[in-house]
């Protein structure tokens, strides 16, 4: 399993969930500031987060280096 933290804002979120819908397994996405987590391929999933936070993206089956470069514009400067 795998995780990454990034931060989608409002205008982008389309763009995100499209992403993880190209990943081939199971994505799921969730906040410090919420106690569930949410489907990463679903747009009504992600919206519910709330997006003025920080945002943990957790790969099930593993995620290839190159699938995770695909992420660069939401990922937070380390």
């Amino acid at each position: 399993m795998e995780s990454t933290n990034i931060r989608v804002k409002l205008n982008s979120v389309r763009q995100f969930v499209e992403t993880m819908r190209k990943y081939d397994g199971d994505v799921d996405v969730y906040s410090s500031n919420r106690n569930y987590l949410v489907d990463g391929k679903s747009i009504l999933g992600v919206f519910s987060l709330g997006l003025d936070q920080e945002l943990t993206v957790k790969f099930y089956n593993g995620a290839t280096e190159s699938f995770i470069n695909t992420l660069q514009p939401f990922m937070l400067a380390a």
